[in-house]
């Protein structure tokens, strides 16, 4: 049974060491320098728009209301809509697609087992989970949010999305990394998406920040019960421990030459990167599928 991690990580990372980090942790376990699957629990400051992979920037983000409303945007790794960071628990589970607990599975089996963790962590917040899609009609093109997107592995509570998910598969690993929102700013969210302000009535029908549901959840309160719905359904060793000197100076320097730059934000499908990669998803170390937020 291979060794879980977890990673807390609250001092409040912008948006390009965030997606920093989790594709330099990504990359350690698909060129084989890592084994064991982690769990990182993570926050943003400033807020953040990230944007999925396959957006186009002019679709998705209003700059202009961005930049004078102090919300910093970047560009993820994974596919999806949307999604603005504030007020929420961010996690990433990385782990290698042919070692327990994930060998073998499909996408959706993954995201299924993820899932269930998220699902057990928001129990023991006290909150009343279901499974399911919301029978939404599918989201418009553009930058519609990520929490609008029906999905079939979805969490939810009163018949609200409260958590959005997306994937990342290489060709021996995996990253998801999604929101768990304890408040959500629906009005904010529109306008920095360049969503029309009559949008916002629908989102607050389809999704919600788990504090508004449950106002006694902190980041604290909520962290601990994530951590303990993966312990419960990821039974076995698990260790805490943060980043080491590889993995901070790789997240560095992605974070520098890549999430923080102009070129990979605002490329639509013409990304920025280093030698030996290329913008349709070819890396060095093999071919990646950046999957939209269907799990979750």
């Amino acid at each position: 049974m291979e060794r879980w991690r977890l990673i807390r990580d609250f001092e409040g990372g912008r948006g390009p060491w965030n997606m920093g980090v989790d594709e330099a942790l990504f990359r350690a376990a698909e060129e084989g320098r890592t084994q064991g699957p982690l769990l990182r629990l993570y926050s943003w400051a400033p807020p953040c728009l990230s944007i999925g992979y396959h957006q186009l920037f002019e679709e998705t983000c209003d700059e202009t209301y961005c930049v004078s409303a102090g919300i910093e945007v970047v560009r993820r790794p994974t596919g999806g809509k949307a999604v603005l960071h504030a007020e929420e628990l961010t996690y990433a589970v990385i782990a290698r697609q042919d070692l327990t607990p994930f060998a073998g599975l499909t996408l959706m089996g993954t995201y299924a087992l993820i899932a269930q963790a998220l699902a057990e962590g928001l129990k023991v917040a006290g909150l009343e989970v279901s499974f399911g899609g919301r029978g939404l009609p599918p989201s418009p093109k553009g930058g519609s949010p990520c929490f609008l997107l029906p999905s079939e592995q979805e969490i939810t509570v009163g018949g609200r999305k409260v958590v959005g998910s997306a994937q990342l598969r290489g060709a021996r690993a995996f990253l998801q990394h999604g929101a768990v929102p304890l408040s959500l700013d629906y009005e904010a969210l529109a306008r920095a998406s360049a969503q029309p302000p009559e949008h916002v009535a629908s989102y607050r029908q389809a999704f919600a920040g788990v504090a508004e549901l449950k106002p006694d959840i902190t980041l604290p309160s909520l962290t601990d019960a994530v951590v303990s719905g993966f312990q419960t359904v990821f039974a076995g060793p698990w260790e805490e421990r943060g980043l080491d000197e590889q993995e901070r100076d790789s997240a560095q320097s992605l974070a520098r030459d890549r999430y923080g730059t102009a070129a990979w934000t605002r490329g639509g499908q013409q990304r920025s990167g280093r030698a030996g990669e290329r913008g349709n998803g070819r890396q060095a170390f093999g071919r990646r599928r950046r999957e939209d937020g269907t799990g979750s």
